[in-house]
């Protein structure tokens, strides 16, 4: 899109200043840059832990929702407690954080390893963030299965944003709520599986909790 605007920057109405609002400033860019990495079901906790850590330092303003210990986060003591496993500072672990990490502790089992594709010339920012910490870094544990909170939000937004299209507006809140749970778990459970839970809700309801 940036590169569309230069091409025909000369051919524009110079006085336009609407034109500006559809213009994606450097912030924006970077901003939309980490919000697709953290779509990408490849993303790790640790993934999402220095994203969130460079976009702090470059954009001070967002620490408040993104810190570490932010009210956002529901367990940070085993978030935190899974990221120094996996940049191997176990013995930094405080008390909470061995509580809450008491079964990843018992994990003997070696870290799967993840092939290192070359990186492109042109690297977004979060492309570029990850590179530049990842280099750093040895997991002695496998716990890089453990995906980022952000990671199932980013991936419900979309949803619903597709699921609440105009023609949807009317659709009873429960109604859109129910819909979106489906096609979240369609993997868990396939039609036969909905109709008999809706036939006997009693019976089956077990299964779906």
């Amino acid at each position: 899109m940036v590169g569309r605007y230069c091409r025909i920057y000369n051919n524009l109405d110079q006085v336009d200043d609407r034109l500006v609002d559809f213009i994606p400033s450097p912030r924006k860019i970077n901003l939309e840059s980490i919000n697709k990495t953290l779509r990408s079901t490849m993303t790790t906790l640790m993934d999402a832990r220095v994203l969130f850590d460079h976009v702090i330092k470059h954009y001070p303003s967002t620490a408040e929702q993104l810190y570490p210990i932010a009210s956002l986060v529901k367990f940070p003591d085993f978030e935190n407690g899974v990221i120094k496993l996996l940049v191997g500072k176990a013995a930094n672990l405080s008390r909470q954080e061995r509580t809450a990490m008491a079964k990843m502790l018992r994990t003997t089992s070696d870290t799967p390893s993840n092939g290192d594709d070359s990186a492109p010339n042109k690297q977004s920012f979060a492309e570029e963030t990850l590179c530049s910490e990842m280099s750093t870094h040895a997991a002695p544990h496998s716990l890089h299965w453990i995906s980022p909170t952000s990671n199932y939000a980013e991936h419900l937004y979309p949803r619903a944003g597709i699921m609440f299209l105009r023609l949807r507006r009317c659709l009873n809140p429960t109604t859109l709520e129910t819909g979106l749970f489906l096609q979240y778990c369609r993997r868990l459970c396939d039609a036969s599986a909905v109709v008999k839970a809706v036939e006997t809700p009693g019976r089956y309801s077990a299964s779906f909790r």
